[in-house]
């Protein structure tokens, strides 16, 4: 035990001298965000419905391009308020940031392959690298917290599939969490004692799993 927690130290000792965030890994992050992901799968499901609902207000063939992804936005930042209170808030470039447990947490579409929607600037090149040095924070305590992203991806029909929680590192996907491994019975919410599963009601594909 000794051992491990000393290998850790070193590695994160590397990291610190090679510019980069501490390193997160599955089972450790599911650990310590298990009450914080029940939480997010729910607000995105909420999120969902009221955009659902508001956007049979809007003829499809006058829908602006961006419209549904500007309102799916405007409500998930609403719950995401209501549920996680001054944890959640706007970050530089009006970035939607929670604050959980010593990580950060960004939200982004996801494209086909698990990956965030991004236009590759500076910065978002940093998120990927996990670089501590980045210009989306006044706050220089979040140099060291590692940085996820809780997305979706939309598949052929239109529908919302795979929420998710992703952990990327030298441009590459180290794990995702998704409802599958919550459905797992290790982490739930308890009401009255009694454990609850959580599982939003959302057709879920998830293709990306735990990294070897």
């Amino acid at each position: 035990m000794v051992q491990t927690q000393l290998l850790g130290e070193d590695s994160n000792s590397s990291r610190r001298m090679q510019g980069k965030r501490l390193l997160a890994d599955y089972d450790n992050c599911k650990l310590e965000l298990s009450k914080e992901l029940g939480l997010l799968f729910k607000t995105f499901e909420s999120a969902l419905k009221s955009t659902s609902e508001d956007l049979l207000n809007y003829k499809v063939q006058f829908r602006s391009r961006t419209l549904e992804a500007s309102i799916m936005q405007s409500y998930f930042a609403e719950y995401l308020q209501a549920n996680f209170a001054n944890k959640a808030f706007y970050g530089k470039y009006k970035r939607l940031v929670l604050r959980a447990n010593g990580y950060l947490i960004l939200f982004k579409k996801l494209n086909s392959k698990g990956y965030p929607m991004n236009i590759k600037t500076v910065n978002v090149q940093s998120i990927l690298n996990q670089n501590q040095v980045l210009d989306l924070f006044a706050d220089s305590d979040y140099n060291d917290e590692p940085i996820l992203y809780f997305g979706y991806q939309k598949n052929r029909f239109n529908e919302y599939v795979n929420p998710q929680l992703i952990y990327i590192d030298d441009n590459e996907i180290k794990f995702s969490i998704s409802t599958d491994d919550m459905d797992s019975g290790l982490y739930v919410n308890k009401v009255d004692d009694k454990p609850v599963g959580v599982s939003p009601t959302l057709k879920n594909n998830t293709n990306i799993k735990k990294a070897n």
